[in-house]
């Protein structure tokens, strides 16, 4: 790994390329033999090359590496190594979010589109960790794109997070979908500082649906957390006169006043109040 590094340092993208594919290889005979602590160390050995080379603007190696990764991912999902498939998850993650900061559209929306495949495969799977860490991830891209201003990234990475949030709260995967809402209220009003008004309505348009499929699943808090996130990007979108990303969310929320949410509100403080604290946790 050190000689990966070294490589990148003299901008020797041949052999750079060379030390990945011995990585890869590795990785992919672990992952096929079930052996998952080996298979994760090979996946961040690749993680850091990767976005020690989006630091160096070589992006040709950050688009190599991310092409790495699915295939190993694959033999990771046949093995039900679910700490592999994370780890997986967050480098694509952590590359994508060191290219977006180099202005570096392509491997950003390509590391967006892989953990979109995998947030449907990992909740269909009922695999709320490998769930959580692909919300986390697409949030990490999502906000570094929309802080560089790279729109069409931007908007596209929020339409993932949202289809993942949506799978998540299909299966009741509350803490996943409040996560995911979190990371889209902040998307959300970062646009609007941005000015990205495609962006900024796209995450208005998420947290609602996120917010229709949690209202169907009965996740309170999650519906909720909908309409606060909403207000909040209302109010963002007011006060910078982006009075179009105002009016989406407005239109959003009419959806919401039919639920009574100040009656939720008092239901969820109830439920809080209720819990019992357990002698010397604090909880």
């Amino acid at each position: 790994m050190e000689l990966g590094l070294t490589l990148i340092n003299e901008k020797n993208e041949t052999e750079i390329k060379e030390v990945l594919n011995y990585l890869f290889e590795l990785a992919l005979k672990y992952a096929k033999e079930g052996q998952e602590t080996d298979t994760k160390r090979l996946i961040e050995y690749m993680n850091k090359i990767g976005k020690a080379a989006a630091i160096a603007r070589l992006e040709p190696i950050v688009v190599n590496t991310l092409l790495l990764f699915p295939q190993v991912a694959t033999e990771a999902c046949k093995q039900n190594m679910e700490n592999a498939l994370v780890s997986i998850a967050l480098a694509f993650g952590e590359i994508g979010k060191v290219a977006a900061e180099q202005k570096m559209e392509t491997p950003a929306k390509i590391a967006a589109s892989y953990l979109g495949e995998m947030g449907n495969t990992a909740a269909s799977r009922r695999a709320k960790k490998g769930t959580i860490a692909v919300i986390f991830a697409l949030g990490e891209i999502g906000k570094s794109v929309t802080w560089q201003k790279l729109g069409d990234v931007a908007s596209s990475t929020v339409v993932l997070l949202g289809e993942t949030g949506k799978v998540a709260a299909s299966q009741k995967f509350e803490d996943a979908v409040l996560n995911a809402e979190l990371l889209l209220q902040e998307i959300g009003t970062g646009a609007i500082e941005k000015n990205l008004k495609e962006t900024a309505d796209m995450s208005v348009r998420s947290i609602q649906d996120i917010g229709k499929t949690a209202d169907r699943q009965g996740l309170d808090k999650a519906l909720l957390q909908a309409a606060y996130s909403l207000e909040a990007i209302k109010f963002n979108a007011e006060d910078r006169y982006l009075m179009s990303a105002s009016i989406v969310a407005e239109v959003a929320l009419l959806h919401f006043e039919r639920l009574k949410i100040e009656r939720l509100e008092d239901k969820l403080n109830k439920i809080s109040r209720g819990k019992k604290r357990s002698p010397g946790t604090g909880l």
